[in-house]
């Protein structure tokens, strides 16, 4: 669904573009634009046949892989809250290495404020000690694709581990991209998604869907610090601390 509702910018069949640009070894390197070439020609969910019945995967044609890293962590949030919720425990707060995030319920000492929920703070991704924004959560998970651990530079040029499944090379224009959704997998996947789209393209995408909010940070114009570019945020859910 994410991959034909995004127009591919989503695609867990792009493992083999990590690959050949060498960040699955974590050690990203420019490749030859021959290999990109082959690389693209197995990536594509269209080739991926899922029988939820049977529990079944298949793929249509050879060399399609997948790698689910995109969206794993929100998910295996999304049912470790549905054990606490089968235990009976309605306020908490998780976290998958920081990046994907699930909020239930309320803080301590917070269920009497209008907004309620939990504060969660989003980062500079130049500089992960600053923080730039915070955001109330509420019942609704959060995801951030950045390009803050994983990239290299060529000529003086930085290139990101987060790739474009649609031409092969890593997405521009976008330093990070911060989701809130009704779960975490979904929060994950639009997250990586929307970092590929970019701002544009995800304001038109979420014009019909009030249920996603983004948060973009992007490389500065003119001053030095980036700018920040926010839709589908309602009144006291988010709170900007530095603006470019």
């Amino acid at each position: 669904d994410l991959y034909r509702q995004s127009g591919g910018a989503f695609d867990i069949t792009s493992a083999p573009l990590g690959e050949v640009w060498g960040f699955a070894r974590r050690q990203g390197a420019l490749p030859a634009k021959a290999d990109v070439a082959e690389a693209l020609k197995s990536v594509g969910s269209r080739y991926v046949k899922l029988d939820e019945e049977k529990g079944t995967v298949q793929f249509t044609k050879e060399g399609v892989r997948l790698n689910l890293g995109s969206i794993g962590k929100g998910y295996a949030l999304d049912r470790a809250a549905e054990l606490l919720a089968a235990w009976g425990i309605s306020d908490f707060l998780f976290h998958g290495g920081q990046s994907s995030v699930l909020a239930r319920g309320h803080r301590a000492g917070t269920s009497g404020d209008a907004a309620g929920g939990w504060t969660v703070g989003v980062c500079d991704p130049l500089h992960p000690e600053r923080r730039l924004a915070e955001i109330k959560l509420r019942d609704r998970g959060l995801g951030t694709s950045g390009s803050t651990m994983q990239f290299f530079r060529h000529r003086g040029r930085r290139y990101a581990h987060l790739l474009d499944p649609r031409t092969g090379r890593p997405a521009e224009g976008v330093l990070s991209a911060t989701v809130v959704a009704p779960t975490a997998a979904l929060a994950d996947g639009l997250s990586t998604a929307f970092f590929v789209m970019g701002p544009e393209a995800t304001e038109e995408f979420c014009r019909d869907r009030p249920e996603i909010a983004a948060l973009f940070v992007c490389p500065a114009a003119r001053s030095g610090r980036p700018e920040i570019h926010a839709m589908g945020f309602g009144e006291g859910e988010l709170r900007i601390l530095e603006e470019g």
